[in-house]
Parts: C-alpha cells; sequence; structure tokens
C-alpha cells in the first residue's frame, strides 16, 4: 500500500528514534496485544517487522512525526518528538493500521472526502454497519474546521537508497472504547511527487514505549 506511494532518489542520514530506524525490526509486547478491547477496529501484528521505510515530518516549533513503515504493509508506526538528532525526547508512539485505501482517480470523489473530512464526526464503513468518530483536532467548535496538511519526506531501501516526498492532507478523529482508552482514525489523503494518490483510513492505538520491543 505504502510503497507504491515511494520514488527513487538520493537518500540521506536518517534519524534513530526509540531505537528505531531504517532497517530494524520490532514488536509490540504480547501483554499489549491482550489490552487492545474487543470493540477495537484495530488490529495489532503479531510476529516481528521490519522497517523498510522511514518517514519524517517537521511539524514547526522543534517537533517532529517520525513513522517507521513495515515490511507488512498494513501498518505503520508513529513517534513523536524531536528531530531524532540532537533531540531525542519522545512525546508520543502510536500504531496505526491500514483499516482500507482507496485510489480515487475521480476529483468528484476526492473533493466529497475533502469535504467530508471538514466535518465535526466521521462514519467509516465497517462492513455492514459504520463507526462515528468525533473530531479530535479542531474539536472546540461543531462547525467545519479545514484538515492539516503537511509534506512527508519518506525514504526506503530496495538494493538502492531512494526517498520520496508526499503532501498530505488530514484530519484525526476519535472514539472512546469499552475499556475507557480512545482509538483514533486518522483521514490520510497523500498526494506523491510521482505516484497514484491514495485516501487512507487508519485506525490508531498510544501504547507506551516500554511496549515496544526492538
Amino acid at each position: 500500500m505504502f510503497r507504491s506511494l515511494f520514488n527513487r532518489t538520493p537518500n540521506k542520514t536518517l534519524p534513530e528514534v526509540a531505537n528505531l530506524t531504517l532497517g530494524r525490526t520490532f514488536t509490540v509486547d504480547v501483554v499489549e496485544r491482550k489490552l487492545i478491547p474487543e470493540d477495537a477496529l484495530l488490529v495489532a501484528p503479531e510476529s516481528d517487522l521490519q522497517i523498510v521505510a522511514q518517514g519524517i515530518v517537521d511539524l514547526g516549533e522543534q517537533s517532529f512525526l517520525h513513522r517507521f513503515y513495515p515490511n507488512d504493509d498494513r501498518f505503520l508506526l508513529q513517534v513523536q518528538g524531536g528531530d531524532g538528532h540532537k533531540d531525542t525526547r519522545i512525546d508520543e508512539i502510536v500504531l496505526w493500521y491500514a483499516f482500507d485505501v482507496r485510489y480515487l482517480s475521480k476529483n468528484e470523489d476526492w473533493n466529497k472526502l475533502k469535504t467530508a473530512i471538514r466535518k465535526a464526526s466521521f462514519a467509516l464503513p465497517s462492513g455492514t454497519e459504520t463507526t462515528e468518530y468525533s473530531r479530535v483536532w479542531f474539536d472546540h467548535t461543531p462547525e467545519d474546521e479545514a484538515p492539516m496538511g503537511y509534506i512527508e519526506d519518506i525514504h526506503d531501501t530496495d538494493g538502492a537508497e531512494t526517498s520520496n516526498k508526499i503532501y498530505q492532507t488530514a484530519m484525526l478523529f476519535g472514539r472512546g472504547l469499552s475499556d475507557g482508552t480512545d482509538e483514533m482514525l486518522l483521514v490520510n489523503l497523500e498526494e506523491p511527487e510521482d505516484g497514484e494518490r491514495a485516501a487512507s483510513f487508519l485506525i490508531g492505538r498510544a501504547i507506551p514505549q516500554h511496549a515496544l520491543l526492538t
């Protein structure tokens, strides 16, 4: 899913965050996996995953998103914190599961989804039903709000080091689960420099650093 968005241009030195970087492996502790309630849409990985691509988003104000794409492209691990070089702080770790991915070639469908994610709530189709999420970003108002836009610089390696920039338009939603924790939904519209644009519907759960085994 994600690797189809990558292009091949020269790479650069990548940061190491939470003992993670390109080529490393990780898994989620079995105890943490068992804590996921039955009403969650998240599916957790049950085996070791090797990082085959690494993305960096500069959020400004000395804050960064570090994204690690494993060889099982249903998953994405994200760390928010410092730059990973001089500032190695970790503010949050989120495991994302690709619940659905749509390749919207028609501008009408693309713009319709862009409008939908501006709303205070989002209905995610799941089987024969829908699951309702409330907007997390800009939740201070019921009015429509513009989504976030940012550029992710993604690097991978497949015999030769590679890099690509992907412009992303995103909105974050959430809902409460039966165990009192929150489940996140990131609706992410991805426009790579050289590739097919896609809309990813990512289900996320924050995990503690000690549950991330590297």
